[in-house]
């Protein structure tokens, strides 16, 4: 029999509407048979707000609960594991308080500001044996497991030497808007740079003779938005030295990202490239080298589309199955990472004299 889980959604706004929507497709559609998603409750700021969103995204599912406070959902019994869609400044707030409530917890990303912060909510998770995993749903796709298998198992390209990334958008410089606004966490980093990063996490931190190490150094440089200051565009240069690999990640919230290629690892034999958005992907190129003079290389496209709305339905159903089996960690994509992706996240603001408002930067007692 299928495992249901109960969900409870924290937060109306555009990323809660494709969850929500990915919640309530027939896991089936995806040749998932052992786990079922069930929304229990949503919050918002007023309840007629987390009612608007039921009766908009709901398609027509009865018995959804709305409620006008985060803390009611969080006191509803029903309500398993908590989605925390939230601005980012107050992720570590909210997520703590549902910890608190005795809940489990995916929040999307960025888990946190800083470092201090994420590892305050995994100390307290695992002291009270709850699930907390920071929602980076590219890291369930097919593709991404796919894409790890053919660097680091089969070793398609040979030895890797060289990965960059990129995932770039250009907003509409507005100093009030979030991804503007500092007080809100705004900036390239923590809103399109997690992505980058994410695959020079699966390239370079996962490699097999890098044993999940640190890289030995960091270099990084941010232009910062002449209105508010946040990071505008930023790069990171990462030497990782047991597998003998340096990365570059860059990030920019004032122009887009090329179309032919986001991501590309080189190694001895030939490279992977990821042309299309590494947040969502829909393919990778694997391009083998000639191995004589003059000769074509070979060329593979390996193709992934998604069979829904989204995608985002690949991570919801890694968490159900975490929490159907007593696990508080996620194998695919634990919190150790999200750890790691903070700390370097810190040093480049650190490196670049970037910081936060106060207000948003504490830490609370446990």
């Amino acid at each position: 029999m299928a495992y249901v889980t109960r969900w409870g959604i924290v937060a109306t706004g555009w990323i809660s509407q494709h969850f929500f929507v990915d919640l309530l497709l027939d896991p089936t559609s995806r040749g998932v048979t052992d786990v079922v998603h069930k929304v229990v409750a949503v919050a918002s700021r007023s309840v007629q707000k987390a009612e608007k969103f039921i009766t908009e995204f709901g398609n027509g599912v009865q018995g959804i609960k709305a409620y006008g406070s985060y803390a009611d959902l969080f006191a509803d019994p029903e309500v398993e594991v908590v989605y925390v869609a939230t601005p980012h400044s107050t992720h570590y707030a909210v997520t703590l308080q549902a910890l608190k409530a005795g809940k489990h917890v995916l929040c999307e990303k960025p888990l946190t500001i800083n470092s201090a912060q994420a590892h305050h909510l995994a100390s307290y998770a695992k002291s009270h044996n709850l699930f907390l995993m920071e929602g980076v749903w590219t890291r369930f796709f097919p593709l991404s497991l796919e894409f790890q298998k053919k660097l680091h198992v089969e070793k398609v390209i040979g030895d890797i030497h060289r990965v960059t990334a990129d995932l770039s958008y250009k907003f509409i410089s507005d100093p009030k808007s979030r991804i503007y606004d500092p007080l809100l966490g705004g900036g390239a980093l923590l809103d399109v740079g997690v992505y980058a990063f994410t695959w020079i996490q699966m390239a370079c931190f996962l490699h097999p003779s890098n044993k999940r190490a640190r890289p030995c150094d960091i270099r990084a440089s941010i232009l910062k938005a002449p209105s508010t200051g946040v990071d505008e565009s930023t790069v990171i240069t990462m030497v990782w030295d047991k597998p003998h690999i340096i990365s570059t990640g860059t990030c920019s919230i004032v122009v887009n990202s090329s179309d032919d290629c986001l991501v590309r690892v080189q190694g001895d034999l030939g490279e992977v490239i990821v042309p299309t958005s590494t947040a969502q992907p829909l393919k990778f190129i694997v391009k083998i080298f000639p191995t004589v003079e003059g000769g074509e290389p070979v060329i593979t496209v390996h193709d992934f589309p998604i069979p829904g709305p989204h995608g985002l339905f690949w991570e919801a159903d890694a968490v159900a199955r975490d929490i159907r089996d007593g696990k508080i960690v996620d194998d695919i994509y634990p919190i150790e990472e999200t750890l790691f992706e903070m700390e370097v996240f810190d040093e480049v603001r650190r490196q670049n004299g970037v910081k936060y408002p106060s207000e948003i930067e504490f830490v609370f007692e446990h």
